[in-house]
Protein backbone atom coordinates (compact mmCIF):
# COMPACT_ATOMS: atom_id res chain seq x y z
CA UNK A 1 0.00 0.00 0.00
CA UNK A 2 2.81 2.70 0.80
CA UNK A 3 4.25 1.37 -2.64
CA UNK A 4 1.09 2.37 -4.21
CA UNK A 5 0.66 5.72 -1.91
CA UNK A 6 4.09 6.94 -3.67
CA UNK A 7 3.35 6.34 -7.14
CA UNK A 8 0.10 7.75 -6.90
CA UNK A 9 1.57 10.90 -4.91
CA UNK A 10 4.12 10.77 -7.63
CA UNK A 11 0.84 10.71 -10.66
CA UNK A 12 -0.51 13.65 -8.95
CA UNK A 13 2.50 15.87 -9.01
CA UNK A 14 2.75 14.68 -12.55
CA UNK A 15 -0.76 15.90 -13.40
CA UNK A 16 0.12 18.74 -12.63
CA UNK A 17 2.01 19.53 -15.65
CA UNK A 18 0.29 17.54 -17.91
CA UNK A 19 -3.21 19.13 -17.15
CA UNK A 20 -1.48 22.57 -17.95
CA UNK A 21 0.30 21.35 -21.35
CA UNK A 22 -1.10 21.86 -24.72
CA UNK A 23 0.62 19.49 -25.87
CA UNK A 24 -2.37 16.98 -26.25
CA UNK A 25 -0.42 14.68 -23.34
CA UNK A 26 -3.00 14.29 -20.85
CA UNK A 27 -5.59 12.97 -23.47
CA UNK A 28 -3.23 10.07 -24.49
CA UNK A 29 -2.87 9.41 -20.59
CA UNK A 30 -6.35 9.94 -19.79
CA UNK A 31 -6.66 7.22 -22.68
CA UNK A 32 -4.34 4.62 -21.14
CA UNK A 33 -6.27 5.43 -17.28
CA UNK A 34 -9.61 4.27 -19.18
CA UNK A 35 -12.22 5.82 -16.05
CA UNK A 36 -9.37 6.68 -13.67
CA UNK A 37 -8.93 10.73 -14.27
CA UNK A 38 -8.89 10.95 -10.77
CA UNK A 39 -5.63 9.24 -10.45
CA UNK A 40 -4.00 13.18 -11.68
CA UNK A 41 -6.18 14.82 -9.16
CA UNK A 42 -5.63 12.99 -5.99
CA UNK A 43 -3.06 10.48 -4.21
CA UNK A 44 -5.67 9.60 -1.56
CA UNK A 45 -9.00 8.89 -3.24
CA UNK A 46 -9.29 4.61 -4.40
CA UNK A 47 -11.66 2.83 -6.18
CA UNK A 48 -12.44 -0.47 -5.12
CA UNK A 49 -11.40 -1.46 -8.80
CA UNK A 50 -7.58 0.04 -7.36
CA UNK A 51 -8.25 -1.84 -3.94
CA UNK A 52 -8.73 -4.90 -5.83
CA UNK A 53 -5.84 -4.52 -8.06
CA UNK A 54 -3.76 -3.27 -4.64
CA UNK A 55 -5.14 -7.20 -3.56
CA UNK A 56 -3.69 -8.54 -6.07
CA UNK A 57 -1.01 -7.39 -6.56
CA UNK A 58 -1.45 -5.65 -9.71
CA UNK A 59 -1.72 -1.93 -8.93
CA UNK A 60 1.84 -0.86 -8.83
CA UNK A 61 2.64 -1.88 -12.37
CA UNK A 62 -0.49 -0.15 -13.79
CA UNK A 63 0.72 3.30 -11.60
CA UNK A 64 4.35 2.42 -12.88
CA UNK A 65 3.23 2.32 -16.44
CA UNK A 66 1.04 5.82 -15.92
CA UNK A 67 4.34 7.32 -14.09
CA UNK A 68 6.66 6.28 -16.72
CA UNK A 69 4.63 7.41 -19.95
CA UNK A 70 3.89 10.95 -17.93
CA UNK A 71 7.33 11.29 -16.94
CA UNK A 72 8.70 10.87 -20.38
CA UNK A 73 6.72 13.21 -21.35
CA UNK A 74 7.01 15.80 -18.96
CA UNK A 75 10.99 15.31 -19.23
CA UNK A 76 11.16 15.55 -22.88
CA UNK A 77 8.80 18.17 -23.35
CA UNK A 78 9.93 21.77 -23.95
CA UNK A 79 6.38 23.18 -22.56
CA UNK A 80 6.24 20.88 -18.87
CA UNK A 81 10.46 21.67 -18.81
CA UNK A 82 9.98 25.16 -18.78
CA UNK A 83 7.53 24.75 -15.65
CA UNK A 84 10.79 22.52 -14.00
CA UNK A 85 13.07 23.79 -10.98
CA UNK A 86 16.88 24.37 -10.99
CA UNK A 87 17.92 23.64 -7.62
CA UNK A 88 18.77 26.97 -5.33
CA UNK A 89 21.59 25.27 -3.24
CA UNK A 90 23.76 24.28 -5.87
CA UNK A 91 22.72 26.24 -8.92
CA UNK A 92 23.04 23.48 -11.12
CA UNK A 93 21.73 23.96 -14.61
CA UNK A 94 19.47 20.40 -14.29
CA UNK A 95 16.20 20.69 -14.44
CA UNK A 96 14.56 19.30 -11.45
CA UNK A 97 11.03 18.33 -10.72
CA UNK A 98 8.76 17.39 -7.54
CA UNK A 99 7.92 14.11 -8.65
CA UNK A 100 11.31 12.95 -8.70
CA UNK A 101 11.16 11.81 -5.55
CA UNK A 102 14.86 9.56 -5.72
CA UNK A 103 16.99 13.01 -6.26
CA UNK A 104 14.89 15.88 -5.11
CA UNK A 105 12.92 16.98 -2.01
CA UNK A 106 10.44 19.65 -1.46
CA UNK A 107 10.27 22.50 0.97
CA UNK A 108 7.05 22.39 2.75
CA UNK A 109 6.35 26.02 3.65
CA UNK A 110 7.09 27.35 -0.31
CA UNK A 111 7.24 24.47 -2.02
CA UNK A 112 10.49 24.78 -4.06
CA UNK A 113 11.83 21.76 -5.17
CA UNK A 114 16.16 20.67 -4.39
CA UNK A 115 18.66 17.89 -4.88
CA UNK A 116 17.85 15.72 -2.10
CA UNK A 117 22.05 15.45 -1.93
CA UNK A 118 21.71 19.51 -1.68
CA UNK A 119 19.41 20.32 0.88
CA UNK A 120 19.81 18.74 4.47
CA UNK A 121 17.71 18.91 7.38
CA UNK A 122 20.22 21.89 8.96
CA UNK A 123 19.96 24.06 5.91
CA UNK A 124 16.99 26.39 6.12
CA UNK A 125 15.58 26.99 2.49
CA UNK A 126 16.92 29.53 0.52
CA UNK A 127 13.60 30.67 -1.09
CA UNK A 128 12.04 31.05 2.30
CA UNK A 129 14.91 33.17 3.68
CA UNK A 130 15.12 35.56 0.56
CA UNK A 131 11.01 36.19 1.21
CA UNK A 132 11.75 36.37 4.81
CA UNK A 133 14.28 39.33 4.22
CA UNK A 134 11.99 40.65 1.82
CA UNK A 135 9.02 41.27 4.34
CA UNK A 136 11.05 42.20 7.42
CA UNK A 137 12.80 44.69 4.58
CA UNK A 138 8.86 46.19 3.60
CA UNK A 139 8.06 46.06 7.54
CA UNK A 140 10.83 48.19 8.31
CA UNK A 141 10.18 51.00 5.51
Amino acid sequence: MAQAHSLRQRLRLLGDYLLTCRSGACKKLHTRMGQRTYLLESSHLYSVLDLRQIAEGQYAAFLNSLVQHASNHVLNCDLCTQRGFICQICHSNDIIFPFQFNSTTRCKDCKAVFHLSCKSAKNACPRCQRMKKYLERDLQD
